[in-house]
């Protein structure tokens, strides 16, 4: 069972999504008062009903990325990154590709696990081929 704070914060970013995000904000800054930063990536996609658009998700943790000190943000930012070097769960890449952040520091890294993943999905290919072709080393 989704926690109620959870959905609603949830559901608030869900309603601002073609806006701004004021009242979101304002709401993950609780939530990472309760799950706090380690390991919050994991602990929030393990409790986010599978029902929940991965674009709300992918939301969440963007504004978890402003919203955490530097080293909360980092990890948060790693484990988006082991996702997509896992490959196996479209979900989950879904989400690492749209939280406004290049996937991985290194671009050769990017490039090839960005390959990988628009070989093996079609349906995020484009997605994959536009950020390769927007980070030229």
């Amino acid at each position: 069972m989704v926690q109620p704070f959870l959905q609603q914060t949830l559901s608030i970013i869900e309603a601002e999504r073609t806006g701004n995000f004021h009242e979101s904000f304002r709401l993950v800054d609780e939530l990472l008062k309760e799950y706090g930063e380690q390991d919050i990536a994991e602990h929030l996609y393990r409790d986010i009903p599978t029902d929940c658009s991965w674009e709300v998700v992918a939301d969440l943790f963007g504004i978890l990325i402003w919203s955490m000190s530097d080293a909360g943000a980092a990890a948060l930012f790693d484990t988006t990154n082991q996702w997509l070097l896992e490959g196996d769960n479209l979900r989950k890449i879904r989400i690492a590709l749209n939280i406004d952040l290049y996937p991985f520091r290194n671009s050769h890294q990017m490039r090839d696990v960005l390959f990988e993943l628009a070989n093996r999905y079609p349906e995020i290919a484009q997605q994959c081929h536009k950020f390769i072709a927007s980070r030229k080393t």
